[in-house]
């Protein structure tokens, strides 16, 4: 692999959701190194790594389970299936893991959220386990429990710890960090934050935690493990494109979301981009 290394970024295709719609192929395709797909591409994420070694056999592929992978089954277990079905090919999933492709490490998460975008970590909880379909379909230990707003919070505070220690290992090049759920607030703050806000609102917090925090660098003094931020975070889950830098970290989403429900329909994020390639 050349110093160049040029990610096609990609999240969100949910093909369970889609209609006459594929990845772009042959002539179609952008140049790129190395694929990245940032979760929810299929629920049972053992199909997804079907989908991608059928499509992209000749470049290395980086998959984050999504909270969709997990519809339908136990989210532990698709995520072991996952694993090894990809066994010995290009496509590698992580889960609190890293890899180092070429000069770049990889680190990569499903994230979850903490719940506590807007401080009321409870409510917000709350909301999530009555509203959403997570919280309906997933299943944990062997299809036994079902998946509660506790877990996505326990294992929020996992990978947290997981991608802030990654952070503050010596590496010798850029470090690219890939989770599904949003890793900042975007433009979810409310203008006047001493309103009550709607249950709408504030399932914002099942979105997107606040982790800007690790976007900068913070030295220890006389220790060498200071934090030094991801050079790249990709994320997907809120259907939307984002490119932005926040302190020391390009932060970038590249979301298709649901549809086209039929052959030349649209699809949810208006500003997705089935070819975008950026350089790392």
């Amino acid at each position: 692999m050349t110093d160049e290394v040029l990610l096609w970024i990609l999240s969100d295709l949910h093909l369970e959701l889609t209609r006459g719609w594929d990845l772009p192929s042959g002539d179609a395709r952008p140049r790129f190194h190395i694929l990245v797909v940032a979760g929810d591409l299929i629920p049972r994420m053992e199909r997804g790594v079907k989908w991608l070694l059928e499509r992209v056999p000749d470049r290395p592929v980086i998959y984050i389970a999504g909270n969709h992978e997990g519809y339908g089954c136990d989210i532990d277990r698709t995520i072991e299936k996952a694993k090894e079905a990809a066994a010995g090919s290009k496509v590698f999933v992580l889960q609190n893991e890293a890899i180092r492709l070429g000069n770049v490490t990889f680190a990569g998460a499903t994230l979850w959220t903490n719940f506590a975008l807007f401080g009321d970590q409870r409510r917000a909880m709350a909301v999530a386990a009555d509203r959403m379909n997570d919280f309906r379909k997933i299943r944990l230990s062997r299809y036994q429990d079902r998946f509660r707003p506790r877990h996505a919070l326990a294992r929020h505070m996992e990978s947290r710890a997981f991608l802030e220690a990654e952070m503050r290992k010596p590496r010798g090049g850029p470090l690219v960090v890939v989770t599904h759920h949003a890793p900042h607030p975007g433009r979810s703050f409310p203008r006047y934050r001493s309103e009550r806000l709607s249950d709408e609102e504030i399932l914002t917090a099942a979105y997107r935690s606040d982790l800007t925090s690790l976007m900068w660098p913070a030295p220890i003094e006389g220790r060498r493990n200071s934090l030094r931020p991801a050079d790249l975070w990709i994320f997907g889950h809120t259907h939307e494109s984002e490119d932005v830098t926040i302190g020391c970290t390009r932060v970038d989403s590249n979301a298709k979301g649901y549809g086209p429900w039929k052959v030349g329909g649209t699809w949810d994020n208006a500003r997705f981009d089935p070819n975008f390639v950026i350089e790392i």
